[in-house]
């Protein structure tokens, strides 16, 4: 199966902050003291499953978060999701894995019949886009996290900025239309600002590097979470955990981290769905969409996050 690593296309989710809490927390030891300070402002919304879970693809190795982004500042708005990563904790391989659900794929979300996939947070919040995957992709998913545009800004800006592998000549003249003056060129460093407008660029890209681009900036952001001091890694989370909205209960972020902790050492490999040869475009009642093979789809998910 091959997977891919893009350099281009717009907005990315914060919801990386999720890695960079549970670095925070092993950094300190996961002391008692330390979690208490950092998910001081932090509480959990319940996810209630409406598909039957055991019919689902599940592993005792392998735990699944959603991640989500809203295009707006505030988590708490109603609204589309702009970005959907599937986090894979696979502790048998001891690796994380990323997986992009692409926002216009024509899925049928429960309830509201055939649509968009980034429609049906709009409809009714997280807990029915975690339902959307689930009965459409057969993939059981253990919890989520959505995050507003704001938090991004705040996380790169309290990682002393992220350095992005290259800004070609169309993201250039992209980032000028919006007032942020970057020549083209490698290895250029950005605030939370930039890296904003950065990773909102529309014109001249396709949905497939702009999830692209999302797997590869969270990669950047735990890779630079990992170089920071504790002590200013617990005031950063403290002041982000306040903005998220999650599913994940405070007395289990522990176990997540001590989860997470084995597969920091490897690389993140990385997937879309749908997968290369699996789609096409089609328009359907004025919308644009993605049609897929389901099939195909949910035994790429199988291989890629189960390995079976």
């Amino acid at each position: 199966m091959e997977t891919k690593k893009k350099h281009a296309g717009r907005r990315v989710i914060a919801v990386l902050l999720v890695i960079l809490m549970f670095l925070v927390l092993l950094a300190a030891g996961a002391g008692v003291w330390a979690f208490s300070y950092v998910t001081e402002d932090y509480e959990s919304e319940e996810l209630v499953h409406h598909t039957d879970v055991s019919s689902l693809m599940h592993s005792s190795d392998v735990t699944n978060i959603l991640l989500m982004g809203v295009d707006t500042a505030n988590a708490d708005a109603s609204t589309r999701s702009d970005s959907m990563i599937l986090l894979s904790i696979d502790r048998k391989n001891k690796q994380l894995k990323l997986t992009s659900f692409m926002r216009d794929m024509y899925v049928d979300v429960p309830g509201h019949g055939f649509t968009k996939l980034t429609h049906a947070c709009a409809y009714e919040g997280p807990g029915l886009t975690v339902d959307t995957i689930e009965s459409n992709f057969s993939v059981r998913i253990d919890g989520y996290v959505k995050i507003g545009y704001d938090v991004f800004r705040t996380l790169v800006d309290g990682l002393d900025g992220i350095t992005v592998p290259e800004i070609d000549e169309v993201e250039s003249a992209a980032l000028a239309r919006e007032g942020v003056l970057i020549e083209p060129g490698t290895n250029i460093r950005l605030n939370g600002d930039e890296a904003l407008q950065y990773v909102r660029i529309r014109k001249g890209q396709s949905d497939f590097q702009r999830t692209g681009r999302q797997r590869e900036m969270l990669s950047l952001i735990v890779k630079k979470a990992k170089t920071m001091g504790p002590v200013k890694l617990l005031k950063l989370a403290k002041v982000l955990l306040g903005e998220v909205e999650s599913s994940i209960p405070k007395n289990e972020l522990v176990t997540l981290a001590l989860r997470v902790l084995p597969c920091l050492g490897s690389e993140i490999p990385e997937q879309q769905i749908p997968a290369e040869g699996t789609w096409w475009d089609e328009t359907v009642s004025g919308m644009m969409v993605l049609r897929l093979h389901f099939d195909e789809n949910i035994e790429t998910l199988k291989t890629f996050i189960y390995g079976d």
